[in-house]
Parts: structure tokens; C-alpha cells; sequence
């Protein structure tokens, strides 16, 4: 694949797995998970963990803007395919980064970093 191809797997992948989290759909957002990291994050953590980032913030999040997208990055690991900064807008804007990898020929999320960098 090409770099832009990546990139834009990584995009639509992180963009899917936000909605998913918007919507409430925290099982499907678990399947768009590594395996590993399936293991970390059951769909009840996503739950707890995405309602911690934005319960603050007023209105829920209504809207995803993929602020930055990244194919180098100093904590990338082999199998990387890259990092997405999304912004989810509702009463407040809160942020995620979502790192995308390929497992099995496969984009999956493998981590998460929730709240603005």
C-alpha cells in the first residue's frame, strides 16, 4: 500500500471506530479492535472510558473532524499504518488519538489515547 493509501485506511478506520463510540456501539467499536488490544478494552471499558472523556462536556458529541494524521511518530510500532487526531464536537470539543495497525491484513485499532493532546 502507499503511504496516502495508509493514511486513508487509518482515517476511515479511526473515523468508524469514533462513531461507533458516539452512537453508543461499543461492541462494534470492540470489533474494530487489535486483539490485544480486545483484550484490554471489553466493550464496557470503551463505555466507561468514552463517557469519562466527554460526560463533562455538555451535549454529547454530534460531530467527528480528523484534526491530524500521522505516519511517523516517535512511539510507532512495527505493523503501524498511522495515527489519526480526531475532535469530537457537542457542547465542548473533546479529542482521541487512534492508532491504527494491520493485523492479519486487517486495519484494527490498536491504541487509544483518550482526551486533547
Amino acid at each position: 500500500m502507499s503511504v496516502t493509501a495508509d493514511l486513508d485506511v487509518c482515517t476511515r478506520v479511526a473515523v468508524e471506530f469514533a462513531t461507533k463510540l458516539i452512537h453508543g456501539k461499543y461492541a462494534g467499536a470492540h470489533l474494530l479492535l487489535s486483539s490485544d488490544a480486545r483484550d484490554d478494552w471489553p466493550p464496557s471499558a470503551l463505555r466507561e472510558a468514552y463517557q469519562d472523556l466527554v460526560d463533562w462536556a455538555g451535549p454529547a458529541p454530534d460531530r467527528i473532524e480528523v484534526a491530524r494524521t500521522l505516519r511517523d511518530w516517535k512511539y510507532r510500532e512495527d505493523g503501524d499504518l498511522g495515527a489519526v487526531y480526531l475532535l469530537l464536537h457537542g457542547g465542548e470539543t473533546e479529542g482521541m488519538t487512534v492508532t491504527v495497525s494491520s493485523e492479519q491484513n486487517r486495519p484494527v485499532v490498536r491504541e487509544i489515547d483518550w482526551g486533547r493532546t
